[in-house]
């Protein structure tokens, strides 16, 4: 695997009062990345062929962020306790309806009609639909002990669920009746995605680098250095590019940056 020199995009606005802090990133076929912007309180949508930005205000902080269908987002607000639904086309966006959550609810991903939303207080996972019947939660293993400390992001496919916990330094691999079946040691863990392949690639906060991890979740290896507090990524297959935010502390994380990747 070869990354190539990263390009960065600049994600904040004339409107915005604050620096970025991009929590979260998802990026459509047509060249367009939807960021959560936790500091300004908005969702982005950014053309990455020419850097123009749409900008949806909304009431609270948005934290993660998932496509529930090819024109729908699905978008976690923490601490209001909120996931919003938000259709959008090529211009604009459009408010649709919400879910109320029963915590702080902070990474989303979405597969065939199920979400997999993480919580970082109190940590649990919870599997619903779309109408938000929560139909799993993990949060105590048999022995009655915390699964989690502090569950961030996750990303899916078709049998596995994967949950980075930076409190723990550890990501954890679940099938869908909420099993854990494996776990991986990364130090800081922070955002993940799923290749082509069915490795997942992470984020190493401590570190400032990449690992992939195998999908069984039993090895990883570094696969990008020197990438200063990474935080949110987004691996796009169709143009091969990996989306790096960074994590809040100064104007740096006002941009994302795109990494070219060869196999």
């Amino acid at each position: 695997m070869k990354m190539s020199t990263p390009r960065h995009i600049y994600a904040k606005t004339s409107s915005d009062k604050n620096d970025c802090w991009i929590t979260g990133i998802a990026v459509s076929p047509q060249n367009q990345i939807f960021a959560t912007d936790c500091n300004n309180y908005s969702l982005k949508m950014i053309d990455i062929i020419n850097g123009d930005i749409k900008q949806l205000q909304l009431r609270s902080g948005p934290t993660g962020v998932t496509f529930v269908t090819s024109d729908v987002l699905a978008v976690t607000m923490a601490f209001s306790k909120t996931i919003q639904f938000i259709s959008f086309s090529q211009d604009s966006f459009s408010l649709k309806n919400s879910l109320k959550a029963d915590g702080e609810c902070y990474g989303i991903t979405h597969h065939q009609g199920k979400l997999a939303i993480t919580f970082i207080n109190p940590g649990k996972l919870q599997i619903m639909d779309l109408k938000g019947n929560v139909e799993i939660t993990v949060d105590k293993d048999s022995n009655g002990d915390n699964v989690f400390n502090t569950p961030m992001f996750a990303t899916t496919n078709s049998h596995s669920i994967y949950v980075s916990d930076p409190g723990n330094d550890v990501v954890l691999r679940f099938n869908w009746q909420g099993e854990m079946i494996g776990l991986v040691l990364i130090t800081e863990p922070m955002g993940i995605t799923l290749l082509y392949d069915g490795s997942v690639l992470v984020n190493d906060g401590h570190s400032h680098c990449i690992h992939k991890v195998g999908g069984d979740c039993k090895h990883s290896q570094t696969v990008l250095e020197d990438v200063y507090r990474p935080f949110s990524v987004c691996w796009f297959a169709e143009t091969s590019t990996l989306c790096v935010s960074r994590f809040k502390q100064d104007s740096g994380g006002n941009y994302i940056r795109l990494y070219k990747m060869k196999f």
